[in-house]
C-alpha cells in the first residue's frame, strides 16, 4: 500500500518550548526514531536543515535553522541517554553531521540498515526494506530537494517525516528475524561501534583533483590545467556557498583540461558550459587554460606497501575461506570481514596460529566467533606452502 504521507501530519518545531514538548514525548516513549536532512546538494558549507523525530505515534520535524544548538541541547541529552533507544537508518552520516553541527552524541543506538545487512539482505535502502517488510511504498519525489529553503510546503514536511515514521515497525520486524537466527548480539555489537563515530573534516589535499574519473590519464600540461581549474572552481564555490559541481561539472573540467578552448565563443559552445558561465568567468578560465600552474607531483606508488607473491597467495586462501563462511551464513563477504583485515592477517609475521593472533589483526567479536576456525586453518595451510 502506498504510504499515506498526508496522514502523518508532522509537528513543526521552531521554538525552545516546542523542543521541550518533543523531549517530554521522547522520554515517555523511551524509544525514538531520528533522521536528518542536509543541503549538501545545494551549498558548499553543508549544514543540517531538518531533524526528524518520531516517538510514540507522533512525528516531529525540527527546524535547526531557527532553533540554535543551545536550545536543542535537551534533545541531545535524550539521545545521549543509553536508557532511551534511538533508531536510525544508515546512521554513519547522521552521526557525523550531528556531531559536527551540534556536538551531539547518540547512545542506545539501533540502526535498521545494519540489521538488514546482518540478515544478508541484498538491498538495504530504507524504501526497499519498508516495501519488502511492511508493504509500505515511500514517495521519493524530494530526494534532491533543497531543505534549506523556507517555508517548506506540507508535502515536503510529510516526505521528511516518513523517514522516521515507520522505523519502529521496521526495527521490530528485523529484530525478530535476527533473534530467530541468533544474530541479535551481532547487531548490538555493531551498534556499540557506531556510537563512537565522530566527525572529522575532509582532507582533499593538493591531489583532490585526481579523484575525478579520468584524471589519472592526463599528463603534462593537461594535468596542470586540470589541477589549476579544480582549485579555481573550489575557490568560486566557496565564495558563492554553492557545491563545486554547480559552478562547473567534473566532465567539463576534464574536457577543458584535455582539449582547451582558445576563445570565449569556443567556451560558450562547450556542452554543459554555456553563455552565462562564459560571460561571468570566461576570461579567468581562458587565462588558466593558457597558463596553468604546475600540478603537484603524483604520489609515488613505491611508497605504498606491495604484497609479496607469498602474501598474495595467503590472501587468496584467506579470502576463499571468508567467502565460504559468508555464503553459508547468507552474508555479503565484505560485511563478514573486510579485505583490509584479511590483508593484515596475510601479512602478519608470524602468521596467526591462535585466536589471539587473529584478534591482533583486527578479527574481533562475533566475526572472530564465526571465522576463527576457517581462517586459522587457511593460515596453517598457507604456512605449509
Amino acid at each position: 500500500m502506498p504510504a499515506m504521507l498526508d496522514a502523518l501530519s508532522p509537528i513543526w518545531i521552531n521554538s525552545q518550548s516546542a523542543v521541550e514538548r518533543l523531549v517530554s514525548c521522547c522520554r515517555r516513549a523511551k524509544r525514538m526514531a531520528l533522521d536528518t536532512e542536509a543541503d549538501s546538494l545545494h551549498s558548499y558549507f553543508h549544514k543540517v536543515c531538518l531533524i526528524q523525530v518520531s516517538a510514540g505515534e507522533r512525528h516531529f520535524v525540527i527546524d535547526p535553522l531557527a532553533v540554535d544548538s543551545e536550545r536543542l541541547a535537551p534533545l541531545f541529552e535524550v539521545t545521549d541517554d543509553p536508557g532511551i533507544t534511538t533508531l536510525l537508518h544508515g546512521s554513519d552520516y547522521d552521526l557525523r553531521v550531528l556531531d559536527r553541527d551540534f556536538g551531539a552524541r547518540i547512545r542506545g543506538l539501533e540502526d535498521t540498515q545494519v540489521m538488514a545487512q546482518l540478515l544478508g539482505e541484498p538491498r538495504t535502502g530504507l524504501a526497499t526494506l519498508l516495501e519488502n517488510e511492511l508493504g509500505i511504498t515511500l514517495d521519493k519525489r524530494f530526494q534532491r530537494a533543497d531543505w534549506g529553503k523556507r517555508p517548506l510546503p506540507d508535502d515536503m514536511l510529510a516526505y521528511a517525516a516518513a523517514d522516521t515514521a515507520f522505523l519502529h515497525r521496521l526495527a521490530d520486524r528485523l529484530r525478530e528475524r535476527l533473534e530467530r537466527l541468533g544474530r541479535w548480539s551481532w547487531a548490538r555489537e555493531e551498534f556499540e561501534k557506531l556510537e563512537s563515530v565522530r566527525y572529522s573534516p575532509p582532507n582533499a589535499g593538493p591531489l583532490g583533483f585526481e579523484r575525478i574519473k579520468g584524471a589519472r590519464a592526463l599528463k603534462g600540461v593537461a594535468r596542470d590545467r586540470l589541477a589549476t581549474l579544480y582549485q579555481w572552481r573550489d575557490g568560486r564555490a566557496r565564495e558563492l556557498d554553492r557545491p563545486p559541481f554547480k559552478v562547473l561539472g567534473n566532465h567539463q573540467l576534464l574536457e577543458l583540461a584535455s582539449t582547451p578552448v582558445r576563445s570565449l565563443k569556443e567556451l560558450q559552445r562547450c556542452p554543459g558550459v554555456g553563455g552565462g558561465f562564459a560571460r561571468r568567468w570566461g576570461r579567468e578560465v581562458l587565462a588558466i587554460l593558457h597558463r596553468p600552474e604546475a600540478a603537484p607531483p603524483r604520489e609515488r606508488r613505491g611508497d605504498q606497501p606491495v604484497l609479496s607473491s607469498g602474501e598474495r597467495r595467503r590472501l587468496r586462501r584467506l579470502t576463499a575461506a571468508r567467502d565460504a563462511v559468508a555464503s553459508s551464513l547468507g552474508l555479503e563477504p565484505g560485511i563478514l570481514c573486510s579485505r583490509a583485515v584479511l590483508t593484515a592477517v596475510a601479512c602478519h609475521t608470524p602468521l596467526p596460529a591462535s585466536i589471539e593472533g587473529l584478534e591482533a589483526c583486527g578479527v574481533t567479536g562475533w566475526r572472530l566467533e564465526v571465522l576463527a576456525e576457517q581462517l586459522l586453518a587457511a593460515c596453517e595451510e598457507t604456512d605449509q606452502h
